[in-house]
């Protein structure tokens, strides 16, 4: 038994010996590293440079690269954005340092680099075909948390009152793994300025005198901002992004969430404009940006080209409070609309409605779910103190919940307007025939944006006109000669309504050259400045009637001193007569009484016919005594947008 032992001992003794041959003999080839040592960075240079990355379109969307006339230029104004000095306008400069910054060999040197330019760090890992398992330990944490599941393109519609929000505006709400899209994110781009009016705000816009930045924010506090205290209808296109383009809508984004900035620009490098780069960097399949060259960039138009690009779906349509509100009142008769002023203002206690309309519960449920809903609105826009709130919104909610659940009386939801990228194109190119007394004329005009008071596919809801490069060119039959007959700078009319529950001030500014006739009896080319405030009523049968106070200054050779100052007074009725077909009656003085002295009257009618999405025609006659000369004019006109 010793021997068996002894020899069993052995054996294994014997066994281990050669195991450890064989391991020793092959060990190179089961020694693994924790990770595969990455390439040197100048090989991943020499890599990009056969490749020729700098000029890969992808590059060019991260940076925000745009051709110019002798080489490129990134969007993008502020120097944090680059790691080269000269990276701004030279891509394979900013590619090279971009390499050498996220995988350069240190570790911890390359950490902060790759968090602050994560898009171009997994992307460039990508292209360059390195080993992901390489650098896994440098991935960022904090964004690769964020779990993107779906986006939406969100329009808030015109806001008339701000000429920085006349156009609509244009942000993204991102939702993660929360189902409630109120909680979603907002991507948001936007100027920075703060304490300054809407006047001077578009005036520092159109010159490029703002920083925009993107922002993110709770999705809420814009539904908040835009529905509740900007009165504005909230369109909500789902977007059609894969998780992966998600994924790097976000990556994008996080490079400019330390205070990024570009230049902002009113008409052309605004909100919109600049989200057409988030969405090439999700989808770089898509062309967005080249297609927007032009003097000005719409909200509507940037819906547009996504939608054609298969970006977007049908819409939702969120109303505003103010709209709510405007669609309660209006299915309500007279006296129950005063029943709700009365508890909206402190004449009548919320628990007396039960006595003012006893046998009808559904009628006080709507007369109840309308005061609260104003209530709410004025606290919003700080028309009402948060005391005297508070006492009277609690006071009708507590009414409203001794009626139980029930729908209003008068709910039968509110209609949903036309698709806001349905209407016509932008750009509008008129061609018209007419006469002025006894001198015939033809006329071409272009209108590179975007709406009159006789336009039926935009802002329903009042009378608004938002132009700006309006430019007029006459042929006179008589003595054939063609002559500048107007160019607007920019031309705004915002005309609404007043009712017991909202009362704005309409008002308009129009400022660029026109022709009148001068004291030499020509009709003369002349700058002029008009502005003016008033109000305005949405009456049965006359349509939306306004009275403005008005003054305006001239300034031409052709008049005395070289200029004429004064007041005036502009009246109108804007009456949609059917859905095809909407006029304008107007008439006005001006007494100018500074300068050269001299009075203008006139009186006028212009009709519109739409003809299909994107061609109307109009007619119009116009008469005018300027001094103690008449002039009568009578054109029609053919309107083609594209």
């Amino acid at each position: 038994m010793d021997d068996f032992k002894k020899a069993k001992k052995g054996y294994m003794v014997f066994l281990c010996h050669v195991s450890l041959f064989f391991v020793l003999a092959a060990g190179p080839a089961f020694i693994v590293p924790a990770y595969a040592a990455p390439p040197a960075v100048d090989e991943l240079i020499a890599i990009s440079r056969e490749k020729n990355l700098s000029r890969d379109r992808y590059w060019h969307i991260l940076m925000h690269y745009g051709k110019t006339l002798f080489g490129f230029e990134s969007q993008v104004d502020d120097p944090r954005f680059f790691l080269s000095p000269d990276g701004k306008t030279d891509p394979a400069a900013e590619l090279e340092a971009t390499i050498a910054a996220l995988f350069q060999a240190d570790d911890e040197a390359a950490r902060p680099y790759v968090c602050r330019f994560y898009a171009r760090f997994m992307w460039l890992q990508e292209v360059l075909e390195v080993d992901p398992e390489s650098y896994a330990h440098r991935v960022c944490e904090d964004i690769e948390r964020i779990v993107p599941v779906s986006a939406t393109l969100v329009f808030p519609t015109y806001y008339m009152n701000n000429p920085a929000s006349m156009f609509g505006h244009t942000l993204l709400a991102v939702q993660t793994d929360y189902e409630n899209k109120r909680l979603a994110y907002a991507v948001n781009y936007a100027a920075r300025a703060d304490n300054v009016n809407g006047l001077s705000f578009a005036v520092s816009g159109i010159f490029g005198l703002y920083k925009g930045y993107y922002s993110v924010e709770p999705y809420y506090k814009k539904i908040q901002e835009y529905g509740d205290m900007h009165q504005r209808d909230i369109w909500e296109y789902p977007l059609n992004l894969t998780p992966e383009e998600l994924r790097r809508l976000i990556r994008h984004v996080k490079e400019f969430d330390r205070g990024v900035y570009t230049d902002y620009f009113f008409f052309d490098e605004n909100c919109s404009f600049n989200l057409l780069y988030l969405m090439e960097a999700a989808r770089p399949s898509v062309d967005l940006v080249s297609r927007f060259s032009g003097p000005a960039v719409l909200p509507l138009e940037t819906i547009r080209a996504m939608d054609e690009e298969g970006l977007v779906g049908p819409p939702d349509f969120r109303p505003s409070k103010a709209t709510r509100i405007k669609h309660a009142m209006d299915a309500l008769p007279p006296p129950a609309v005063d029943a709700a002023l009365d508890i909206i203002y402190g004449r009548a206690a919320p628990a007396g409605i039960a006595d003012a309309f006893p046998d009808d519960p559904a009628r006080q449920a709507s007369i109840l779910d309308l005061s609260a809903e104003q209530l709410q609105y004025l606290h919003v826009k700080r028309e009402i103190d948060k005391p005297t709130y508070q006492k009277r919104f609690l006071g009708t909610l507590s009414a409203r919940s001794r009626l139980g659940v029930m729908d209003s009386k008068e709910d039968g939801g509110i209609p949903v307007p036309p698709r806001p990228e349905t209407g016509h194109a932008a750009n509008r190119l008129s061609l018209s025939a007419g006469q002025r007394d006894s001198e015939g004329f033809m006329e071409i005009r272009f209108r590179p944006a975007f709406t009159d008071l006789l336009d039926m596919d935009y802002i329903h809801h009042q009378g608004a006109q938002i132009e700006f490069g309006d430019a007029r060119v006459r042929y006179s039959l008589s003595d054939h000669a063609f002559r500048l007959q107007q160019l607007d700078i920019i031309d705004i009319i915002s005309i609404s309504g007043r009712d017991a529950f909202f009362k704005p001030l309409s008002w308009k500014v129009d400022t660029g050259f026109h022709r009148k006739r001068m004291k030499n009896g020509k009709q003369s080319l002349y700058y002029r400045l008009n502005t003016g405030t008033g109000l305005a009523f949405d009456l049965p049968l006359a349509g939306l009637t306004y009275a403005m106070v008005d003054g305006e200054v001239d300034l031409s050779g052709a008049l005395d001193e070289s200029y004429a100052l004064g007041p005036g007074l502009a009246l109108g009725m804007v009456r949609t007569v059917a859905p095809f077909w909407k006029s304008h009656l107007y008439g006005g003085v001006k007494w100018f009484v500074a300068g050269d002295d001299h009075t203008e009257r006139g009186v006028g009618v212009a009709n519109n016919f739409k003809l299909s999405k994107n061609h109307q025609v109009s007619v119009t006659v116009n008469w005018e005594r300027v001094r103690h000369e008449s002039d009568t004019e009578v054109s029609g006109a053919w309107h083609i947008f594209f």
